[in-house]
């Protein structure tokens, strides 16, 4: 894989962050090589946490990887500024303004917010004055050479070393190193010798790069990245297409739905069509029939009644011959 060239750093396009799509501000990197600002990923952190005080991981925002969150100390917050500073996102990013009010480092892992006035070319950390006075002090540092910040603005590409290694989860101050070939893992010369003192094959990266390479084959990763792309694109086609499939499937039966909709309620019409006529006719020839017997029984109510009158008036007027 060719190596980035940093003559070319004011050529690219300013890099963003994926969580609030701004340029980084203090960008924090996470062991899956995410990066995010450590404002955002704060916020991301805390919506996780919740209440929990004792967050021991989570998962990336964008690749889903469980990330191991270290804990410098028992009292340590839970926070971003855990995790190292991408000092190559942090050079390259922002605009001049930016660089120039970049806060300091230093300060912001144990979170103080201050003002950076230099740059370690060596750690590739923006300090304060109070850290740069103390980095100088420091045996292991007091040879750093310091820059100041409009330097470091102004030419990013004398400084900023696009070929240092990764840095390790564990001891962020220190790059990786080795490759424990027992646990198949990088580590950095603290693990190394902490962890892996025991182990049989440690190699060294730099020394067995070419042997590492032979082993790992990056030709036949490449084609293999290249058979799951085409793997993905396929199975993104095929959903493409079920969704599609699908969609149709969903308007053919909503259709059909509709049309045996219609046809009931054409039946149900037809029914109360005839239900209507039938029960009319039914009703008219009930009233017929009933009007007769009312007719034939109001004569014989007639006739009941004038019986009733004439023998009523016999007994009342007639003669006992009359009423026998």
């Amino acid at each position: 894989m060719a190596a980035a060239n940093p003559g070319n750093i004011h050529d690219v396009e300013k890099p963003h962050c994926p969580i609030c799509l701004g340029r980084f501000k203090t960008p924090r990197q996470l062991t899956c090589l995410h990066s995010f600002c450590q404002g955002c990923l704060d916020d991301y952190i805390s919506s996780k946490a919740g209440n929990v005080t004792e967050l021991k991981q989570l998962e990336c925002p964008i690749c889903r990887t469980v990330i191991l969150i270290p804990r410098k100390s028992e009292n340590s917050v839970i926070g971003a500024s855990l995790f190292p500073i991408n000092t190559i996102l942090q050079s390259i990013g922002g605009n001049d303004n930016e660089e120039v009010n970049r806060p300091c480092d230093c300060c912001l892992t144990d979170g103080v917010s201050a003002i950076s006035t230099g740059f370690c070319v060596v750690c590739e950390e923006a300090m304060c004055a109070s850290c740069i006075t103390f980095h100088h002090k420091q045996k292991v540092s007091k040879d750093h050479s310091i820059i100041t910040i409009e330097e470091l603005t102004n030419n990013p590409k004398n400084f900023v070393r696009f070929d240092k290694g990764f840095r390790c989860q564990e001891h962020e101050e220190e790059e990786l190193k080795f490759y424990c070939n027992d646990h198949k893992i990088t580590c950095c010369s603290s693990c190394c010798i902490v962890h892996h003192r025991n182990c049989a094959q440690v190699l060294d990266l730099r020394k067995d790069a070419n042997n590492l390479l032979k082993d790992i084959k990056p030709l036949h990763i490449l084609d293999e990245m290249t058979n799951i792309e085409n793997l993905l694109m396929n199975i993104e086609k095929k959903n493409d297409s079920n969704v599609v499939s699908l969609e149709s499937q969903v308007q053919e039966m909503t259709n059909r739905i509709k049309e045996i909709r219609k046809k009931m309620n054409d039946l149900f019409d037809d029914l109360e069509r005839n239900v209507k006529s039938d029960g009319n006719q039914l009703y008219k020839q009930e009233a017929i029939l009933k009007q007769e017997q009312n007719y034939d029984c109001q004569a014989l109510l007639n006739a009941v009644r004038n019986s009733h009158a004439t023998l009523e008036t016999v007994i009342k007027y007639g003669s006992d011959r009359q009423v026998c």
